[in-house]
């Protein structure tokens, strides 16, 4: 099996192979044609999650039945800096993406389904807009300052901020209705637990392809950005742990703001809060601590198919 490193962008993609050199292609369906009559077989194809430009030539590249293997960036600038290199172009990543993958022999890529990619699109679309719509009150509050308003000005702004909300609540209908019919099962079990919300539930199904990218607690806790980061060396190195944040930020962040809901409504995660604040441990600490806590809860219930109990949930330790 030959090894085949892929560096992409949008426009084109460079490519090493050991017996073959480097070569560019372009990101279209000519170059995908072009690269495959070039690279030959048996190939096992690695690239980088570069943004979405990686997408498409992953998809043909699968649909054809060639190995392919997504490797996050971070990993391969890791590896770049383990071995001193100095260069940085896109003829040389594609050389150590190509090391990389020899060394590892990183696991084969699956596209998810067409029906989740469509969700995900809209969530990505939706997050687009409500930021958006921010930045547009933003502006229209800013505008309401002036001393002399323009009314022209202002209703420009009032019909953009009305068709941007109009337009994410169109979408967040079109993705909880389209969610609960594809994870009907997971949906209730998800919503049933105390302190995790909708917007939350929608987010663990459409991150999780509903709990199937993952076989275990820990890999969901470490997908999250949640697990802990020890940094000890020798007799004199021992920081505090901390939360590595290597994760998904948004779901992260919303577990957050779930968890302050779940040590009013949910007795495993207030016993948790309880006592490490009562250990001298500080709120935001033991709040994360929840947060870990509501997706173990999370993880079983799911798996389990089952629907939240309290003296269940008390188990989860």
């Amino acid at each position: 099996m030959r090894y085949v490193g892929v560096d992409i962008s949008k426009k084109t993609f460079d490519c090493y192979c050991p017996d073959l050199g480097v070569r560019q292609f372009s990101n279209d369906e000519l170059g995908f044609k072009l690269f495959k009559a070039w690279a030959g077989s048996p190939i096992h194809v690695v690239m980088e999650a570069s943004g979405p430009y990686y997408l498409r030539l992953a998809h043909d590249l699968y649909e054809s039945g060639i190995l392919v293997s997504i490797v996050n960036p971070l990993v391969i600038r890791r590896f770049c800096q383990m071995n001193l290199q100095r260069a940085k172009t896109d003829s040389k990543d594609s050389i150590s993406i190509a090391q990389f993958g020899e060394m590892t022999n990183p696991p084969a890529w699956k596209p998810a389904s067409e029906q989740l990619q469509q969700l995900l699109q809209m969530q990505s679309v939706m997050e687009q807009l409500s930021k958006q719509l921010v930045s547009t009150k933003n502006a229209l509050e800013s505008l309401k300052q002036h001393p002399g308003i323009s009314k022209k000005a202002k209703s420009a702004l009032e019909q953009v901020a009305r068709a941007q909300q109009d337009q994410i609540d169109d979408l967040e209908n079109q993705i909880m209705e389209q969610t609960k019919q594809q994870y009907s099962a997971e949906f209730k079990s998800l919503i049933s637990i105390p302190g995790i919300g909708t917007k939350t539930t929608l987010l663990l199904l459409l991150a999780t392809d509903g709990f199937k990218r993952f076989d275990t607690a820990k890999q969901l806790t470490a997908y999250a950005g949640l697990a802990p980061r020890i940094f000890q060396s020798g007799k004199t190195v021992n920081k505090k742990p901390k939360i590595c944040k290597l994760g998904m930020g948004d779901l992260r962040r919303s577990l957050f703001m779930c968890s302050l809901q779940a040590i009013r409504r949910n007795d495993a995660c207030k016993n948790l809060y309880d006592r490490l604040r009562q250990n001298g441990k500080a709120a935001k600490v033991a709040l994360i601590a929840v947060c870990h806590k509501l997706l173990k809860q999370a993880f079983a219930i799911v798996k389990s198919k089952s629907e939240f109990k309290t003296e269940f949930s008390l188990a989860l330790i």
